[in-house]
Formats: C-alpha cells, structure tokens, sequence
C-alpha cells in the first residue's frame, strides 16, 4: 500500500483508523493530556509531506542538534514525554506522530514493506528545511530509522534503534494477545494484563520504579479503539476481513531478521539500545551477533528496562545517546556548526 489512498491525502476521513467518534475522542483525550505533563517547553509543528501533513512535538534549541524520534506501530510522539525533558537540553527534538498512525498526521497508512516511510522521512526533513539529522526509532520506528540510514546514508547524521524490529528473530507472545487482547475489552484490564506481562514481566519485581503507565494506557486504547489492521495495511475493505497472507508479512517484517547482508549496509554511525527485560529476544545475545555484522555499531544493554528503554530510564538513555552523538562528532566537523557547542554541552551533563 505504497500509494496515497486518494490524491489529496489530507482529505482522507479522520475517523477511518478508528472504531468509533467515541474511541477516537478518547485517544486524543489521552494524547493532550500526556502532552500537557511534559516537563520541557514543546510545541506543536506540522510539515506537508507527499502522505499528508505530519505532525510532531518539538523541542529544544533551534540552533541544536536536530533529532526525529519515531515511535513504533500504533505509537504516538506523548510516548516519548519523559525522555523529551532531557533530551531537549541537546538536541532539537521533533517527536514524530507516524502517518497512518493513532496521532495527529495524516491517517494514511504506508507499507511497511517498501520505501514509502524512507520517503515520508525525507519530505519531513524537507519540510523542516533539514538536510540531514539523527534518526531515532522505538521497536518498529527502530526498524525504520536503521531503513532510512541504508537507503538515505547522507540524510541521516546517525541511527539510534532502541528494541528494533528486523534484527534477530523474536518470539511473538502468541499466548498473552490470544488470552487478554481477544478476551478482555476493558482498556484498565490491558494496562494490567497485556502490557505488564509483554512489556514488564512480573519477574522484574520492584525495578521498574521509572516505569511510565502512559505507554500501558495507550497500549490499552489503541487495542480498544484503533484500527491497527487498517494501519499496517492487512484489512481487506471489499471483503471485510483481514487478508492473512498480507498479515503474514507483517509479522514477518516485525519478528523476523532481515539478511544479514542487508544489515552490514548500514554504514551510517548507529547505536542499538536494549532494555534487559526485552520479553520476546535476548539482548545480549543479540548485541554480540549484530556486533559482528553490522561495521562499528554500539551496543547497549540498559539495566531495569523492558522493550521500551526510551519509556523506561528515559535519563540513562539520553545520556548515552549524547555521549554516542559527541563521539560522533568530530567525524563529521565540517558537516554541521555548532559541534564544539554540542561538545561542551555533552561533557558537562556526562
């Protein structure tokens, strides 16, 4: 589905990802109130894209490092409000809401399996007037961002994945969405039963002291309210039911490794961020092998964190992300203006 859906996708019906005016209304209920508890000065920015207007919440200095950060499938840009705080004290950030996605850009859902989101990313640093930034990405945005470093290597400064997708093999939690998602409808129930056991397993006790409930509660509306299978492109409209063969291959991009050839033509500087509970992988394992594929990426394993270390300890992860960023930098000296600035900005929040 790598075509726009009609020629003016603004014109697309705002409603057509969601199940009811009444989900839709509570989503977006959500969405302004996880904004609202930002901790950091943001604002909210749009950008024409050849898929529609993208919006995004931007942060920081203008003058700063530029940085997207993606969320993954059926994510939104409030999910990044605790790491926004921090991160916006070095980076210009713009958190992405996704086309096709549960937040304000555009619902036109692209294809996972082409180049369609490559060339969405393009036109938003086209709408920002940038040539280039550091691409950020959680889980499936994680996927992405290393897509875009492949296929756009100029355009990207440098790739942070935290949890990606097309990695290594995962298992998918069959069990747990079969049990609670088809199950139970009470979003409350999700937040306790999906996300708890998929994204913080109960084995982790009392560690996850930073744990942020917003991502669970909106886990929990999305399953509820939005229309996922319409987002990734698997619903069939004329018969009314999901086509397995087009859901087959999204899970297969999500919880299967792309070639390993394809991994090693990522020559962009990356990083790679897993948290120690990741439930569906070993991150170490992970690391090590993606180590030896992919030439000079860094690896990390972030301590009392589930699949989302972004969401998790959102102040260890930014700091590792500046420190990754500020060695970067002198590569890259004639690229940008202000890396001394950013330098010194770094080494005294270290």
């Amino acid at each position: 589905m790598s075509d726009m859906k009609t020629d003016d996708p603004d014109k697309i019906d705002p409603l057509s990802l969601y199940r009811s005016e009444g989900g839709y209304e509570k989503i977006m209920s959500w969405y302004d109130s996880v904004v609202a508890k930002i901790e950091a000065p943001v604002q909210s920015h749009y950008v024409d894209t050849r898929y529609g207007k993208t919006h995004m919440l931007a942060a920081g200095s203008a003058d700063a490092e530029p940085l997207l950060l993606i969320p993954g499938a059926a994510g939104s840009a409030p999910l990044f409000r605790r790491a926004i705080p921090y991160l916006s004290k070095n980076f210009r950030v713009y958190a992405l809401d996704v086309v096709g996605g549960p937040g304000r850009s555009a619902p036109n859902p692209l294809s996972y399996s082409d180049s369609s989101y490559v060339h969405w990313l393009c036109d938003v640093l086209d709408g920002l007037h940038l040539h280039s930034a550091h691409i950020a990405g959680q889980s499936a945005g994680g996927g992405l961002a290393m897509k875009f470093g492949v296929e756009q290597p100029d355009r990207a400064r440098s790739v942070i994945m935290f949890g990606p997708t097309g990695l290594s093999r995962a298992r998918l939690p069959v069990k747990i969405w079969v049990t609670k998602v088809m199950t139970k409808r009470s979003a409350n129930a999700l937040e306790e039963d999906l996300t708890a056991k998929s994204i913080r397993p109960e084995r982790t006790g009392g560690s996850f002291g930073t744990y942020d409930r917003e991502l669970a509660r909106s886990m929990a509306l999305c399953t509820k309210h939005f229309r996922l299978d319409r987002s990734l492109g698997i619903f069939d409209e004329d018969r009314q039911r999901i086509n397995v063969m087009k859901g087959i291959g999204v899970l297969k991009k999500f919880f299967l490794a792309e070639p390993k050839s394809w991994q090693a033509s990522l020559k962009v500087p990356a990083l790679l961020i897993f948290g120690e509970h990741e439930l569906s992988l070993n991150p170490y394992k992970i690391c090590a092998k993606v180590e030896k594929v992919i030439p000079g990426i860094e690896t990390a394993v972030i301590k009392h964190a589930g699949h989302g270390a972004i969401f998790d300890q959102p102040e260890k992860v930014a700091q590792m992300m500046e420190r990754f960023v500020a060695r970067q930098a002198p590569k890259n000296a004639g690229s940008h203006a202000d890396v001394s600035k950013f330098l010194l900005r770094a080494s005294c929040d270290a």
